[in-house]
């Protein structure tokens, strides 16, 4: 996991930058074959594993308690990990709806691009 506080965050970083630049050369590399290749970057998505972390640390933190509903959970802790504009975690279906797009033919003139789907966390010019 490359979240903020991973002692892995340089080469995850690098990791990540090596993809999009490998998406970049295969989509020009493939244009003319009619193949588009794009690259989805996900921010802080809610999953069982996100979930059960933010309840505990939250418990630990005295925030929330481990069973409150998990809007409360995520009020208290998300701002404490991750300062994200839109206010809350990405849903898995978020995701997916995107990669369908991008996988049906109303994305065929998309190609390079990578789309960043994390509540306006990553920085842009």
């Amino acid at each position: 996991m490359c979240g903020f506080d991973s002692p892995h965050r340089r080469a995850c970083s690098a990791s990540k930058d090596a993809i999009n630049a490998m998406n970049a050369s295969m989509a020009k590399a493939l244009a003319a074959e009619g193949v588009t290749v794009n690259a989805i970057s996900p921010g802080t998505i809610h999953s069982a594993t996100l979930d059960a972390r933010f309840r505990e640390t939250a418990a630990e933190r005295g925030l929330a308690g481990k069973a409150a509903p998990w809007e409360d959970i995520e009020r208290a802790f998300l701002p404490l990990f991750a300062q994200v504009p839109i206010g809350r975690v990405g849903e898995l279906d978020e995701i997916a709806d995107a990669v369908a797009f991008l996988a049906s033919p109303r994305a065929g003139y998309i190609t390079g691009a990578n789309l960043r789907i994390d509540g306006g966390l990553s920085p842009s010019l």
